[in-house]
C-alpha cells in the first residue's frame, strides 16, 4: 500500500508530514442546497483530531457521479427518521468574554482561533 504524506502548518516553513496511514483524519462533505442563482455548492474539510481543518469548495457537479458507498448512505439517511427531524432551534449562545492574558502550551490551539 502506497503511503500518502501531507504536510503540516503550511506556514511552519518546514518538511515535516504526517503519515496518513498512522493518523485518524475526519472529512466532513457537507452539500449546500440549490439556489435560483448558483449551481449546488459542496464544502469539503479535512483535519486531524485536533488542529484547523482544510476547507475548500467545490461545485457539486465536480464530484459526480458520487461513489456508491457515499451515493448509498445520502440515500439511507434521505429515507430515514434522521432526516425527517426538524432541526433544533438553540437559544441565541452569549458572547464570550475575551480577556487579554498569557496563553500557555495547553492553549496555543485556541489562540489560533
Amino acid at each position: 500500500m502506497d503511503r500518502y504524506q501531507i504536510p503540516l502548518a503550511p506556514k511552519a516553513m518546514t518538511t515535516t508530514t504526517i503519515d496518513l496511514d498512522r493518523t485518524r483524519l475526519k472529512l466532513c462533505i457537507e452539500i449546500m442546497p440549490e439556489t435560483e442563482a448558483t449551481e449546488r455548492m459542496v464544502i469539503i474539510s479535512i483535519c486531524r483530531e485536533q488542529g484547523m481543518p482544510m476547507i475548500q469548495t467545490i461545485n457539486l457537479s465536480e464530484l459526480t457521479p458520487i461513489p456508491l458507498p457515499l451515493a448509498q448512505i445520502i440515500q439511507a439517511y434521505a429515507n430515514s427518521e434522521l432526516a425527517a427531524q426538524e432541526p433544533s432551534v438553540a437559544a441565541t449562545p452569549e458572547p464570550i468574554a475575551v480577556t487579554k492574558r498569557s496563553l500557555g502550551s495547553t492553549t496555543k490551539q485556541m489562540a489560533l482561533l
